[in-house]
């Protein structure tokens, strides 16, 4: 197992550093909270940037980070993205949003009643279900959603009641679960801001497991619209174990640690045609 040592060897003239020892220094190195690049531990250790890739993409299947584009960071990383307005996580990774929204579409059939969820992706796959021309009657606690999907001829919206939150552009609180009551779905799809795989889908507050979970129990399937970022990702709430989750899907085929955690808990995993 990697260590964190804060030893920093190099390579020499004569020679590369060894497997064993670079993974050791891209951990130290990450767990100092610095970037790790693969141009530059490619030069540092006297290999090619193929073979600092085999590194990080081991130490990622071993579950001690996450590849990015361009080299790797910290698996304990929060997504403080999803702490910001609505209207500027739309910009972030937007076209990863859109391919992991296009992938969801494979979700719905005619005449199904579903719940959207909150977020900016969700909003992604609101957008692609009124160009697709699907018929729904859905159920929404967010704003944009309920504004996109009342203009699309062939679906019904039901706007949950609660209290307004301006950043997400959407309602919650005691009458949003109120609402809910004696509700029953084919299918709830949501959004989340990180997931793991060992303890599930999470999200930055309470509020989000206690309405995730209710969810889940109401509805004959659950499923989750996320990019490839927020694989390996932390947040302070586990909102929903992974044997609770039905469908999961993104633009890009999961690292292999989490293709196996989704397989063990008979997740299907959606990805864009």
């Amino acid at each position: 197992m990697p260590g964190k040592s804060d030893s920093v060897p190099t390579a020499g003239k004569s020679g590369s550093v060894f497997g064993a020892e670079r993974q050791q220094i891209i951990l130290g190195t990450i767990n100092r909270g610095d970037t790790v690049s693969v141009g530059e531990f490619a030069d540092r250790f006297g290999v090619s940037q193929e073979t600092v890739r085999r590194d990080i993409r081991s130490l990622e299947e071993a579950g001690y980070l996450r590849r990015v584009h361009g080299g790797a960071a910290p698996m304990t990383t929060f997504d403080l993205t999803a702490r910001r307005p609505v209207v500027e996580r739309l910009q972030v990774d937007r076209n990863a949003k859109q391919n992991a929204a296009r992938a969801a579409m494979a979700l719905f059939q005619d005449d199904m009643h579903v719940y959207l969820g909150t977020s900016s992706t969700m909003r992604l796959v609101a957008e692609a279900l009124v160009r697709s021309g699907i018929g729904l009657t859905v159920t929404t606690n967010m704003l944009d959603i309920a504004a996109l999907l009342a203009g699309a001829k062939r679906c019904t919206v039901n706007m949950l009641g609660g209290v307004v939150n301006p950043d997400t552009n959407s309602v919650g609180g005691y009458e949003t679960l109120k609402s809910l009551e004696g509700r029953l779905f084919d299918l709830c799809v949501l959004g989340c801001s990180a997931v793991s795989s060992v303890k599930g889908v999470l999200g930055p507050t309470k509020a989000h497991e206690v309405l995730v979970n209710t969810l889940a129990a109401q509805s004959q399937h659950t499923a989750f619209v996320t990019d490839s970022t927020k694989f390996g990702r932390r947040d302070g709430y586990v909102v929903l174990p992974l044997d609770r989750v039905d469908y999961i899907a993104t633009d890009l085929p999961p690292p292999d640690a989490f293709t196996e955690a989704f397989t063990d808990a008979g997740i299907r995993i959606l990805l864009p045609c």
